[in-house]
């Protein structure tokens, strides 16, 4: 599970191909449902199964949201990041007919509500399993170690295997099949794009600012981010600061 762009297709990857184990992956409201998407009388459906769920820091989230919304993607599309972390934050679910669409305050409402979600889901006694993408970048053994033990496979992985991510991004085409064509994997993977300071750099502290100011300090904890403020803080560099004395774009 996962919002949109948040490394849901890495981690089913990674996880098939290193665990072994099967992931359901887009049948009902996998994996970017917004609970509760089923309904049983008054029983949620997700089919008793341990749910790994997959999160971006809200920095780089809603920058990845940005770019994505100029792709005739699920997203409502915007033209300005300053007025898209201001508006109505729109997304359809491409699973369910009839089409069902969500509108939330703005992006960091949603990017709350839907790890809230999780996180609320995860107190009931529901196995769910938190990873953070950038960690899942840069060490991708611990992670699958830790998902590992979250599974409670027979033999944990070794934290101190090789584990290689994927040369290009894996993009809609690998989420059930992997497509025979070449060109769907055209895109080379590009490990920046899980970079704070990167981000940073790309929207300036004051954008930064406005989107810290929506998050809440429980879900940034749930996610595995306690201290994330003091983090954005230390990783805001000159190019952050210029980026904001010459236009919110």
């Amino acid at each position: 599970m996962g919002t949109p762009k948040s490394g849901t297709n890495l981690a089913k990857h990674l996880v098939e191909a290193y665990l072994g184990v099967p992931v359901v992956f887009d049948q009902g409201f996998w994996k970017h449902g917004i609970f509760p998407a089923l309904m049983n009388g008054r029983a949620l459906q997700y089919g008793d199964l341990p749910i790994i769920v997959m999160s971006k820091d809200p920095i780089t989230q809603l920058l990845s949201w940005f770019r994505f919304t100029r792709h005739n993607s699920i997203l409502r599309p915007a033209k300005h990041f300053g007025s898209f972390l201001n508006q109505p934050f729109e997304i359809r679910q491409d699973f369910t007919r009839p089409q069902m669409e969500y509108r939330f305050r703005a992006p960091a409402d949603y990017w709350n509500q839907f790890y809230f979600a999780m996180e609320a889901l995860r107190r009931t006694g529901t196995p769910v399993h938190f990873v953070c993408y950038e960690q899942l970048v840069a060490t991708p053994a611990l992670c699958l170690g830790s998902i590992s033990r979250f599974l409670d496979l027979s033999t944990p992985f070794e934290a101190s295997t090789d584990v290689t991510i994927p040369r290009h991004a894996l993009v809609s085409s690998n989420d059930i099949d992997r497509s025979g064509d070449p060109a769907a994997n055209e895109s080379l993977f590009d490990p920046s794009r899980a970079d704070l300071a990167a981000a940073l750099a790309r929207i300036g502290w004051r954008n930064a600012h406005r989107i810290l100011r929506d998050i809440d300090d429980d879900v940034l904890e749930a996610t595995g981010r306690a201290g994330f403020r003091m983090t954005c803080r230390q990783a805001i560099g000159p190019a952050a600061i210029l980026r904001s004395f010459i236009g919110f774009w």
